[in-house]
């Protein structure tokens, strides 16, 4: 062992830094260091926007248990030496320029959150904290209507006069429908020159009495739509 001008193979961990600083950091995973708020990624040293050199990301820095960061700790701290300060609290964003520095503001967290007190509901950002209403939009319907009422009574107006001459050419056979649209009577209208089979007439009859319903029916309004499914 005398002969050994490094040292004890056996000590390496002692005495050689690079050999240090490579088993140490070998079997770190960026799962874990993630998990530990630890470096994932190489990372520069200076603020935003400097674009000179940047030792860490020239040389490929990702751990700062090296050697490189000592170095350059025991550099800044040399009287001998022009280097940079370090500007951490730069990038933590906390104010270090000035003569009372505070830092970010703290608003108060306690209560903020609905917490039942028990360890099954999570708090954000580790769960999901849904709502205890769907956000009222066109295809959410309040929880205090009972039934939909979008669909409201037709009235005199929207009569579909072209859907009720094609049911009565139908109903009355191809003879009608040989005749061409000009002659195609109307539900609402009573039309002797045309013969009707038995069906024919019992669809005639149900149609007219579902139109004059239709008719006479009152069209509700929105505001009284409302008023009345919210118990106003």
């Amino acid at each position: 062992m005398s002969g050994l001008i490094a040292g004890d193979p056996a000590r390496q961990w002692e005495w050689h830094e690079s050999y240090r600083d490579q088993f140490k950091n070998m079997y770190r995973t960026s799962y874990s260091d993630m998990s530990h708020g630890r470096e994932v990624y190489v990372k520069s040293d200076f603020p935003a926007g400097y674009g000179g050199h940047v030792p860490s990301i020239r040389f490929d820095v990702l751990h700062h248990n090296t050697s490189h960061d000592r170095t350059t700790a025991l550099r800044r701290t040399d009287p001998s030496r022009d280097a940079f300060p370090s500007f951490k609290a730069n990038i933590d964003g906390l104010p270090g320029f000035t003569a009372f520095p505070a830092g970010a503001r703290k608003n108060p967290t306690l209560g903020v959150v609905p917490h039942s007190g028990s360890t099954t509901q999570l708090k954000p950002p580790w769960a999901l904290v849904p709502t205890k209403r769907e956000p009222l939009n066109y295809r959410a319907v309040p929880p205090t209507m009972r039934k939909s009422m979008s669909s409201p009574m037709l009235g005199g107006a929207r009569s579909n006069m072209a859907a009720m001459n094609a049911g009565l050419a139908m109903s009355a056979g191809p003879s009608a429908m040989s005749a061409g649209p000009s002659t195609e009577p109307s539900y609402m209208q009573e039309a002797p020159s045309v013969m009707l089979s038995p069906e024919g007439e019992s669809l005639k009859r149900s149609v007219q009495m579902v139109n004059r319903h239709a008719q006479e029916g009152d069209m509700p309004h929105e505001s009284d739509i409302l008023a009345e499914q919210l118990n106003m």
